[in-house]
């Protein structure tokens, strides 16, 4: 399986679009790993992770044809997440893709999700009666075939009103990622799931909005204690082992010690590494 970060910030990126604060100067002027756009990732070049703002400026920079990606994850409906506006490029006059079966975009995610997207493609008559865009709705906790994928829904302790997810993904060699954006610490229900699911995982990215912080102050991200009480545990309860990757990722310029050269310093020394834009990697 090949996973690679396209943006790795949270909503307002880092630099943050209207900031000076001490970190987002450093930001700028150091720029290279510590410049962050809103949240996406893509596997093996086909499984879209997320749709933000960024996602065409992502397809540039990185030379995704998204004509060519049919399948497509949403975590929830916060617009550093999902923003559904440019799908309405994909009707007719702004694209050349017909309405086929073959060419349609599919959506997947929670049900206030889906409903979400629909509500902004009626407005330009491109609902999914039409063809271009197929949304599904994913219930949680249960398996589903995403194109060459099985993924299954776990219910996200993050803001109710964005109907929020984190995924397990698995392809069909095995390999096991674990997306956990954006949450707090896992529910007891997910952690109750996971000692049944039977998995060994292959790789987990988990939120770190709030960096080295040593206290959390609100419930819905995470930092850098929580992402290591989660590999702990996960290890404990021989779901992953030491060959599992484990990454931090979603980053605030709010949170402490979160330029890449900080931050990733005291991430190794717990076993865990540090997303960056455009970071590849393969299991």
């Amino acid at each position: 399986m090949k996973f690679q970060y396209l943006g790795t910030a949270a909503a307002e990126g880092i630099p943050a679009i209207f900031c000076e604060c001490d970190t987002c100067k450093k930001a700028r002027a150091s720029a290279k790993k510590n410049i962050r756009t809103r949240s996406q990732a893509i596997i093996d070049g086909k499984l879209l992770i997320d749709f933000p703002a960024d996602t065409y400026y992502h397809s540039l920079l990185y030379g995704i044809d998204l004509a060519k990606v049919k399948h497509c994850l949403i975590t929830h409906t916060h617009s550093d997440h999902l923003y559904p506006k440019d799908l309405c490029m994909r009707r007719p006059g702004f694209s050349s893709l017909g309405a086929t079966e073959e060419e349609c975009f599919n959506m997947y995610g929670s049900s206030g999700a889906m409903l979400e997207v629909n509500s902004v493609l009626s407005k330009y008559d491109l609902d999914e009666k039409r063809g271009y865009i197929s949304l599904n709705p994913l219930e949680a906790y249960c398996e589903n075939r995403v194109g060459d994928y099985i993924v299954i829904p776990l219910e996200a302790i993050h803001d109710v009103r964005a109907c929020p997810y984190i995924y397990i993904i698995k392809d069909n060699a095995g390999k096991t990622v674990l997306y956990a954006h954006d949450t707090n610490y896992f529910s007891d229900k997910v952690w109750e799931y996971l000692e049944k699911c039977d998995l060994r995982f292959d790789f987990v990215s988990m939120d770190c909005t709030n960096g080295a912080v040593p206290e959390n102050g609100y419930i819905g991200h995470m930092n850098l204690n929580d992402n290591a009480a989660i590999r702990e545990r996960f290890i404990s309860m021989g779901i992953a082992d030491e060959k599992t990757i484990f990454c931090s990722n979603h980053f605030s310029h709010n949170g402490v010690s979160v330029l890449y050269e900080e931050y990733s310093v005291l991430a190794k020394e717990k076993g865990i590494i540090t997303s960056f834009d455009g970071m590849e990697l393969e299991f």
